[in-house]
């Protein structure tokens, strides 16, 4: 059977994009679908010699710096793709790959990291990041997002099976679109960390430097604790968060897989603020044998153990954040555990979860 994978936008190499590169090594001959493709910031990662069919919108100049932008296009652009020459399509989806156009003859299985998180619970954060919150401008952008919602909740009824990235976002498809979904949880490459018996001192925050994932409050928080931080990535409120830090925080900006896996080994403590539909980088972490200390809610409730391998706070808020780094401080957090709780997440177990439910749902091999 013929399988075709539908994605939203492979710009960068993030989370979404790991998991299909696992995908594809289940059914490598699979077609890969995208609405745009950056050949050029794929370079060394294993999608880079991808081949990928992409919508009109890749025709628009400069398209890699403005897709986010164009999300009330996105909707036409999905339903203009054309796999009807596959027995079976996959979408992996968390804006609009759900509603690939299918006819009868054909199984889709949609496999949901959320519900369109722009037009949901991240309306305000998408408004402000792109200065569509200005009080002219600002209630066409929301009806727009209105109209992004009804349709996102139409498109969600063509998958003639849903999959989960986890119980967090199963919760959110059965709010959004009043539909059951299987949870098989996203793989995270844990063998790749090998947990220093003595920890550092330092902490460390991994992340896209946008406003959903509260970096300015860790940074607000740490700078009254004064204690070690280093954060890792990059975004639109770098220069912002340069010129809160004080001189105990250190902004690597992006750096490779390597030094990332370095730090983690050795960090003190994981910190993580964010709502997250899963959460890759808190079980790195936890493969790294490093406690995390993250915002009680979304996918870290299903990663962290409380109190064994982490801890979790319950406001989201630079004091909670305190009062935990303290807390944790006094208590015996168990680095082993940590590391033994992440194979729960491995690459080998998805792989092994994947195939048999894409088996069960084809009752044929896919190439």
């Amino acid at each position: 059977m013929k399988l075709a994978i539908v994605h939203e936008w492979l710009n960068v190499y993030g989370g979404s994009e790991r998991l299909l590169s696992n995908v594809l090594s289940l059914y490598p001959q699979a077609q890969v679908h995208a609405l745009i493709h950056n050949k050029q910031n794929l370079v060394g990662t294993p999608l880079e010699n991808c081949s990928v069919k992409t919508s009109f919108l890749q025709k628009i100049p400069r398209v890699e710096h403005l897709y986010r932008g164009l999300l009330p296009l996105m909707p036409a652009a999905i339903e203009s793709m054309n796999v009807r020459d596959f027995d079976v399509v996959l979408s992996i989806s968390h804006a609009v790959a759900h509603g690939i156009t299918t006819h009868r003859d054909q199984i889709h299985i949609s496999y949901v990291c959320a519900p369109m998180r722009y037009a949901w619970h991240l309306q305000n954060d998408y408004l402000h990041l792109h200065h569509l919150d200005k009080p002219i401008i600002g209630p066409a952008a929301r009806l727009t997002l209105s109209l992004l919602r009804r349709w996102d909740r139409e498109s969600a009824s063509r998958a003639d099976h849903l999959l989960a990235i986890s119980q967090w976002t199963a919760q959110k498809i059965n709010q959004a679109w009043g539909r059951e979904s299987q949870v098989i949880y996203p793989p995270v490459e844990v063998t790749r960390f090998k947990p220093a018996q003595d920890r550092d001192d330092f902490y460390l925050h991994v992340s896209r430097l946008v406003p959903y994932k509260m970096t300015a409050e860790i940074v607000h928080a740490f700078n009254e604790l004064a204690l070690p931080l280093i954060i890792v990535g990059d975004g639109p409120e770098m220069q912002y968060l340069q010129k809160l830090s004080k001189n105990n925080i250190k902004l690597l900006g992006h750096q490779p897989d390597e030094v990332v896996t370095d730090l983690m080994n050795r960090a003190r403590g994981f910190i993580y603020m964010a709502v997250e539909d899963f959460g890759i980088a808190m079980v790195e972490a936890q493969a790294a044998g490093c406690p995390v200390i993250a915002y009680g809610k979304g996918g870290a409730v299903e990663i962290v153990q409380d109190g064994e391998t982490g801890l979790l706070f319950q406001e989201q808020a630079a004091h909670s954040l305190i009062e935990a780094v303290v807390q944790s401080q006094g208590i015996k957090l168990n680095n082993k555990a940590s590391h033994e709780n992440a194979a729960r997440f491995s690459s080998k177990r998805f792989h092994e979860e994947f195939s048999a439910y894409m088996e069960s749902k084809t009752g044929n091999s896919l190439s």
